[in-house]
């Protein structure tokens, strides 16, 4: 199954579906608007990414903020505007990871409503807890995962990615600071003969904000600390 969604993939964008095309604010309302906002704390600092498309959250259609349209965020008292990363696409950097940081993100419109109510607080810091040294095998062997634990109930999620196996995506039930790979999750590629290789486990801790009910009701923004490790796993 695996095997077939990656050719299917792979048909779609060899046949064009995923086109990016682009339209300017001017010619778009404020409630047409779907704002996609995502601040990333991968360190010490903060990532703050707005994708702007019309037609909703899953649009091939991005819009460009022009005469006068522009996206500032503000944390802590400070304002920064957003630059465009790509078309549609606009990012902005803060020096902060503290637990709790109110991000405010702020769409100032010249000829139309604005969108100014866009607010998220940012998750706890976490770090990733010592894995195995002795690569343990995915067949026959648990891995455990830990890291700080917090109990204010944001979401968890981890994947698990590599040369030698499918990726795997988990929804960790319970923010407690442990989870368990069991034995046979991870997946070989290879077939009859699997290999070792080094995976890599990334975590997000996330937490969802409130969005300006200006915008298009599919617009969204959450705030996440972002944490990987690596180990080497045999088959």
């Amino acid at each position: 199954m695996k095997i077939a969604l990656i050719a299917l993939a792979a048909l779609a964008a060899a046949t064009g579906c995923q086109q990016k095309e682009t339209v300017s604010s001017s010619n778009i309302r404020t409630k047409g608007i779907a704002a996609t906002v995502m601040v990333t704390a991968g360190g010490a600092a903060s990532e703050v990414e707005a994708k702007l498309r019309v037609g909703g959250d899953e649009s091939n259609t991005y819009i460009i903020l022009e005469n006068g349209d522009k996206l500032v965020t503000e944390v802590g008292g400070e304002k920064k505007d957003m630059h465009a990363e790509s078309e549609g696409v606009y990012t902005v950097n803060f020096a902060t990871n503290a637990a709790d940081t109110e991000f405010k993100v702020m769409l100032d419109r010249a000829d139309d409503d604005d969108a100014l109510g866009n607010v998220v607080k940012m998750p706890a810091p976490f770090t990733i807890g010592a894995l195995p040294t002795n690569s343990p095998s995915r067949a026959t062997e648990d891995v455990v995962v830990t890291w700080d634990a917090a109990t204010n109930g944001d979401d968890m999620t981890m994947e698990v990615s590599g040369k030698c196996i499918f990726d795997e995506d988990f929804d960790i039930p319970s923010d407690s600071g442990s989870f368990t790979i069991e034995k046979g999750k991870l997946e070989s590629t290879g077939g009859s003969n699997p290999e070792p290789c080094d995976l890599e486990i990334v975590m997000w801790r996330k937490r969802s904000g409130s969005v300006d009910t200006a915008l298009d009701s599919e617009s969204t923004i959450k705030a996440g600390q972002r944490r990987s490790a690596k180990f080497t796993s045999a088959p």
